[in-house]
């Protein structure tokens, strides 16, 4: 089992230095936000009357992001497509993201095209690839990322510049509201967490340490309601491509109506399954009485639970806090395990079988 507490037994095993990027995700977000607002994006994009938004693995999470942080904000429908597909509905009237952090996802690249076919207005996101050949070629406004403080070049570990600048992609249409308001609050929120749970900071009093130990040869169940369901939904994707750790994630109050059934079989449960609870101040009454009840039912199943109490400002803040402990439980987890988080060998092998690309 990997040593957590020491820097240089953690990148003995984490070779393509992972912890990098997780240590420099707030200054990723501050280089989005300083990048992606010299986007210029015309006026009339502002007139639209949906918005879809197209990415696979971590190039789709800004969308869940945004609809978790400001649903009840949104004036507009908002359509999350993780597929090769775009809905009938998309028009000239529609708003079309497409997203990819290589620039050459054949789904996101699908999306693009099909979105060109049915005259919509596009913006598009990626570090270069087939996705910003087509929208230089056909006059398309484009962040492109430039990932120098993404050190481990891992698409997945970029997640500051993919969802921050996809935010104000959306903001300059209209959309959201993002200002350096909500970037210094997301900052202060997640160098704040740092400093409790960095590599520096011993186990017995480093709550992200003290995760990982209980996650250890465990199946994770991510609970989170409202505004953090986006958040904990990144964390769930990074546990299973940097720990190589099954998980799976679910929503209060939707899984009040039926998971909690399914704690009683199969017997080896209370053995094998940890529930990974975020909780919020920002939750409404309702949805905080739920959260206990759900984890008292949990306690009466004799499953262990990890409680994660967000203390952000905000809605938005909370969710990069999220995000920001949720990476460095799932980088010592793999360490845990004695895994190079970097590799995803199972994801090359399926896509060699498809015949697509690699690149990062």
């Amino acid at each position: 089992m990997g040593n957590i507490n020491l820097r240089e037994d953690i990148l003995k095993i984490d070779q393509e230095n992972v912890l990098g990027s997780v240590e420099s995700l707030s200054e990723q977000i501050t280089h989005a936000w300083e990048e992606a607002s010299k986007v210029e994006v015309p006026n009339d994009y502002q007139n639209v009357d949906n918005l879809v938004m197209c990415g696979m693995g971590g190039s789709g999470l800004a969308a869940r992001v945004i609809q978790s942080v400001f649903y009840e904000q949104l004036k507009l429908p908002l359509t999350r497509v993780n597929n090769y597909d775009l809905p009938s509905f998309v028009n000239q009237n529609s708003l079309v993201v497409c997203s990819s952090y290589s620039g050459n996802t054949e789904e996101a690249v699908q999306n693009l095209n099909q979105a060109l076919v049915k005259q919509a207005k596009i913006l598009a996101i990626g570090a270069g690839g087939k996705l910003l050949e087509v929208a230089q070629q056909k006059n398309i406004p484009f962040y492109k990322i430039d990932p120098k403080f993404n050190p481990s070049n891992q698409p997945r570990m970029a997640i500051g510049y993919s969802v921050i600048g996809q935010l104000v992609l959306v903001s300059k249409a209209g959309i959201i509201t993002l200002t350096q308001k909500n970037i210094d609050s997301i900052i202060n929120a997640m160098k704040s967490i740092l400093e409790k749970i960095k590599v520096e900071v011993d186990e017995s009093n480093n709550s992200a340490k003290q995760l990982a130990l209980e996650m250890k040869d465990k199946i994770i169940a991510y609970i989170a309601a409202g505004h953090l369901v986006g958040s904990l939904h990144t964390v769930n994707n990074q546990l299973n491509e940097n720990a190589k750790n099954f998980s799976a994630d679910f929503q209060v109050p939707e899984l009040n109506h039926h998971l909690m059934e399914g704690l009683k079989h199969p017997s080896s449960n209370p053995q094998t399954l940890l529930a990974v609870i975020a909780t919020s101040s920002l939750y409404s009454d309702r949805i905080r009485q739920r959260m206990e009840i759900t984890q008292d039912v949990i306690k009466q199943n004799k499953i262990e639970s990890f409680s994660y109490q967000a203390t952000g400002i905000d809605k938005l803040s909370q969710n990069f806090e999220l995000i920001q402990f949720g990476a460095y439980a799932n980088l010592y987890l793999s360490i845990l395990y004695d895994q190079n988080p970097a590799p995803i060998p199972w994801v090359d092998y399926f896509k060699t079988k498809l015949g697509q690309p690699l690149g990062k």
